[in-house]
C-alpha cells in the first residue's frame, strides 16, 4: 500500500513538474498588434483590425479578424468546437480541407506551432502559421506575404531560408468552413465515435 501511495506522489510530482515547465505555443491579439509566441520565441505584427465576423456552424463557433496595415492584409480565425466534439487529430489534415488545397509543406512545429506553405485548388499560394493546442480550439493566421512570412519563420524557428512561393494577396477570408466539411468531411467528430 505504501509503495502505491509513493508511485501517486511521485507522479503527482512529475506532471505538475511538466506542466510547470512545458510553454505551449500561442497566439495573443491585442488592440494592436497579433502577438505569436513559441516557448523561447515570438513575433509582433502590428496591424489594426478593419472586421471581426462571428459564424456558427452546428458544432463550430469561429471568430474571424481581418487586420490590416499598408496594403497587406491578413486573416486570423479562432475556431472552437462543442463540448461533446472534438477536431481532427492531425491539424495539417484540417487545414487541407478548410482551404481545398492540393498541397501543403510543413516547414517547422514548434510546441502546437506550425509554419504551412499551400497550394489551393486553384493552384494560388498561401503562407500560413496555425496553433491546434488542444481538440477542441483551432488558431489559423494566413494571408502573410512571402516576405513577412519568412521573417516570421526565421523569428520563431531559426530557420533562415523559407522558400518563396509567390503567395496571393488577400481580399477576404479563403477557408471554406460549413456543416458539410466541418462534420461529413471530418474536420471535426463526437468525442464517442
Amino acid at each position: 500500500m505504501l509503495k502505491n501511495i509513493i508511485i501517486l506522489v511521485v507522479l503527482a510530482v512529475a506532471i505538475f513538474a511538466l506542466t510547470l515547465f512545458y510553454k505551449q505555443s500561442s497566439f495573443e491579439l491585442t488592440s494592436q498588434s497579433l502577438i505569436v509566441k513559441t516557448k523561447q520565441h515570438g513575433v509582433v505584427f502590428p496591424y489594426n483590425e478593419i472586421k471581426k465576423d462571428k459564424h456558427s456552424f452546428s458544432n463550430v463557433k469561429l471568430i474571424q479578424h481581418t487586420l490590416k496595415s499598408g496594403d497587406e492584409k491578413l486573416i486570423y480565425e479562432v475556431a472552437t468546437v462543442d463540448g461533446l466534439y472534438e477536431f481532427n487529430d492531425n491539424p495539417k489534415e484540417v487545414v487541407v480541407k478548410l482551404f481545398d488545397a492540393k498541397n501543403s509543406i510543413s516547414l517547422f512545429t514548434n510546441n502546437g506551432l506550425e509554419a504551412l506553405q499551400l497550394t489551393l485548388a486553384n493552384n494560388s499560394k498561401v503562407n500560413l502559421l496555425l496553433i491546434q493546442t488542444d481538440t477542441k480550439e483551432l488558431h489559423l493566421l494566413y494571408g502573410l506575404s512571402d516576405k513577412l512570412f519568412a521573417q516570421s519563420v526565421e523569428q520563431l524557428s531559426g530557420m533562415t531560408n523559407t522558400p518563396s512561393i509567390g503567395a496571393v494577396a488577400l481580399l477576404e477570408p479563403l477557408t471554406k468552413w460549413s456543416v458539410k466539411v466541418n462534420e461529413i468531411d471530418g474536420i471535426i467528430s463526437s468525442i464517442d465515435h
